[in-house]
């Protein structure tokens, strides 16, 4: 177990020596902006197209009316179960009545 672990510290020790060095020799050819700033870059584009989709998305169900759509499936689902209520109460009266 504590193999895995020196191995797994060790290969992350790698990594991030290997990416220091890449960061260093990209910054010595001429390369302005460093990868923190790239990767921020891209993080803020990324969360511009989720805020764009869902600003489309919520604009398309306003459209589509959705709510008043639910809303008048569930008052007809209620006023289906009435009836099938006063049918069934009905029934009954009549047979207890016979």
């Amino acid at each position: 177990m504590t193999s895995r672990v020196t191995a797994i510290f060790a290969c992350m020790l790698v990594l991030a020596v290997t990416a220091q060095g890449v960061c260093g020799a990209a910054e010595s050819v001429g390369d302005e902006t460093s990868v923190a700033e790239k990767v921020g870059e891209a993080a803020k584009r990324i969360g511009k197209k989720i805020e764009e989709g869902v600003k489309k998305t919520a604009k398309k169900i306003e459209d589509k009316q959705v709510p008043e759509k639910v809303e008048r499936k569930l008052k007809k689902a209620v006023d289906k179960t009435a009836e099938g209520f006063q049918k069934a109460g009905d029934k009954i009266k009549q047979k207890l009545a016979d």
